[in-house]
């Protein structure tokens, strides 16, 4: 009997992106594997995305490769994900943002791990590179228990589409956290989650994406604090919160939000927004600003970088000149 080849659904949203879909087709095409469903979640654009889609993939021949276009009103980068999650036809989810890039191995890559280990998701590295393609990190997963907090996004994986659908995993409606709250969810319900050394997935810097010009700005729509009260509310809420590295995770987020958010807003409003973002953890998350994790080398699998500005942030408010110093940071 031949042996039946897992079908990979691959989940792009698209929003007025109408300059990256030649890119985005051509490493489609390109990809060793090729039993793949694609699809195009066009998100309510206004330039015409959703015609050029159609032409490019009325232009293209029949092969194992399945092009389709869906389009709906404008939900946000998450309501676009939960859409292609429904229509979806797969055996394996793959996410990938209308800028990024992928190599031509990618898919092929995650999917043999996937199916070797018969895990329920897989997460792999990405490099960080610029729009010209200059590499400016270079994240390499290790066998660790950090790299489940390493690559929060819901690229760089594949899951498992039964898993999902079972489960009734979907991404918040929210413009900030959303794809946390996905992978959260995910490792929460998962019965096995395997990680791979491959990096086949480069994230493109680019200032004018979505995420970088809705959260730079304190607002009620990119409050961490949304995404932190849905995490707090999940069924397995209790069970995370006694984690060291997951309770790490969250004040790495709140510190990296504020500092993220501090040039766009005032000093008024970001020293309210400290205040309002620790008296949360502190209530609701007790004693996660003693959490042995926070150190220079540690957690194990973090980069360098990372730690020390969590680990500096923290030194300096215990010593109460963390205000000091996110006034300095907005002025620089």
């Amino acid at each position: 009997m031949e042996k039946i080849e897992n079908k990979v659904s691959v989940i792009i949203p698209i929003y007025n992106g109408s300059i990256y879909i030649e890119n985005l087709f051509d490493q489609f095409d390109r990809q060793t594997y090729t039993r793949l469903e694609i699809l195009f979640i066009d998100d309510g654009s206004t330039d015409g995305s959703d015609q050029i889609i159609n032409n490019m993939i009325l232009g293209r021949e029949i092969s194992s490769k399945q092009y389709r276009l869906i389009i709906q009103q404008n939900t946000g980068q998450g309501g676009a994900r939960n859409r292609g999650i429904e229509e979806a036809t797969g055996d394996y989810l793959v996410f990938v943002d209308q800028d990024d890039y992928i190599k031509e191995d990618y898919i092929e890559q995650l999917l043999k791990k996937a199916t070797l280990s018969d895990c329920d998701i897989v997460i792999s590295g990405y490099e960080h590179v610029t729009i010209g393609g200059e590499v400016k990190e270079h994240v390499e997963l290790t066998n660790s228990e950090w790299c489940r907090f390493m690559n929060i996004t819901p690229w760089g994986k594949i899951y498992r589409t039964a898993y999902v659908i079972e489960n009734k995993i979907r991404f918040l409606p929210v413009p900030l956290g959303e794809d946390i709250y996905f992978n959260i969810l995910c490792y929460s319900l998962a019965k096995q989650i395997a990680f791979t050394d491959y990096v086949g997935y480069q994230w493109v810097i680019n200032e004018k994406s979505v995420s970088n010009t809705v959260h730079k700005a304190v607002s009620e729509e990119s409050n961490v604090l949304r995404l932190f009260e849905a995490l707090i509310n999940m069924d397995s809420a209790e069970n995370w919160t006694k984690d060291d590295q997951y309770r790490y995770f969250i004040l790495k987020t709140g510190i990296f939000h504020l500092l993220y958010a501090a040039k766009d807003t005032t000093v008024k409003r970001l020293l309210e927004y400290r205040d309002e973002i620790f008296q949360w953890m502190d209530h609701n998350i007790p004693g996660i600003e003693k959490n042995e994790l926070i150190s220079y080398n540690k957690p194990v699998g973090e980069r360098t970088g990372v730690r020390y500005a969590v680990f500096i942030f923290m030194i300096l408010r215990r010593l109460r000149l963390d205000g000091m110093f996110l006034r300095f940071f907005h002025f620089m």
